[in-house]
């Protein structure tokens, strides 16, 4: 099958700078986590209504949470996920609440390569021409444990569905991005470190610093009003009341952490690009103090 010329260019690297060792920055540190800024009134569907918007782990807590608010805002949701049941339940619900119809295709990031990304590219291509927006909710946690409690096999299958996996999808719809006039990719943020934290933790440090990566190196690439093209972020919402969150704290009391949909506020505004100039930063929940 012959790919679309917009596809076409992912293969050639001088559609990428390559920039001389010599003449090279020097790394930057990664920026620390910064509270939400005050972006305004919630998005509505006279800024959401006509964008197209892709989400991984579209049946997950915060994943469906997303793919609801954004179709009740007239936006057309792309369900990513490995459950297709899941994904035709939320399906029903979403093209019953929206005014857009929401698509979906089945994702198992676990198992992912670059033609699977690929084929997914294709598809947006095929059905859109664009992508205004790649959100990605999916997760895999692991065990909370030290790190010599975790086996090779749970430490790669964390690092595949958390990193490898979207960073593949990402870089093959990045075409899809440039055809947005605002385009945005979020990466949902954890900032726990240190002891106990097992291959999950690692992970999102390692997210975060793709993120910033991935936003450095196309930083170039502006928009006609001199905005970046494709803004690249991160967020950390905090605890939520997910299924996640139950597995990694089974004792929890439900009512202790907030459903998901009291924190999607900072996560629209990133999709619609309220703040145009928003890029490379880590977004964390905060009301005072850091997330718990």
């Amino acid at each position: 099958m012959v790919s679309p010329p917009l596809l076409a260019d992912i293969a050639h690297p001088q559609a990428f700078p390559i920039m001389p060792a010599s003449n090279s920055s020097p790394p930057l540190n990664l920026p620390d986590h910064r509270p939400i800024p005050e972006f305004g009134d919630t998005p509505d569907s006279g800024v959401l209504g006509d964008r197209i918007v892709a989400v991984t782990g579209a049946s997950g807590g915060l994943g469906t949470s997303l793919c609801k608010s954004l179709a009740q805002r007239g936006a057309t949701v792309v369900m990513l996920g490995r459950k297709l049941k899941k994904l035709e339940t939320l399906y029903d619900v979403l093209e019953q609440s929206g005014s857009a119809t929401p698509a979906m295709a089945e994702l198992d990031l676990a198992s992912h390569d670059n033609d699977d990304a690929r084929a997914v590219a294709e598809m947006l291509y095929a059905e859109f021409g664009r992508l205004d927006a790649l959100v990605h909710c999916a997760v895999e946690t692991g065990p909370s444990a030290p790190q010599n409690g975790i086996d090779m096999d749970t430490f790669d299958r964390v690092f595949k569905v958390n990193v490898s996996a979207p960073r593949t999808l990402t870089l093959a719809c990045l075409p899809l991005l440039e055809k947005s006039d605002a385009a945005s990719v979020v990466w949902p943020l954890d900032h726990r470190v240190g002891a106990y934290v097992g291959a999950y933790g690692l992970s999102k440090s390692a997210v975060r610093a793709l993120a910033f990566a991935l936003a450095e190196e196309f930083e170039h690439k502006r928009a006609a009003d001199g905005h970046p093209l494709i803004a690249i972020n991160g967020y950390d919402p905090g605890p939520m009341r997910t299924p996640l969150r139950r597995r990694l704290f089974a004792g929890e009391h439900a009512t202790e952490s907030p459903d998901p949909t009291d924190r999607l506020d900072p996560l629209l505004h990133l999709i619609a690009r309220s703040d145009r100039s928003l890029n490379g930063s880590a977004l964390a929940w905060r009301k005072g103090e850091a997330p718990a």
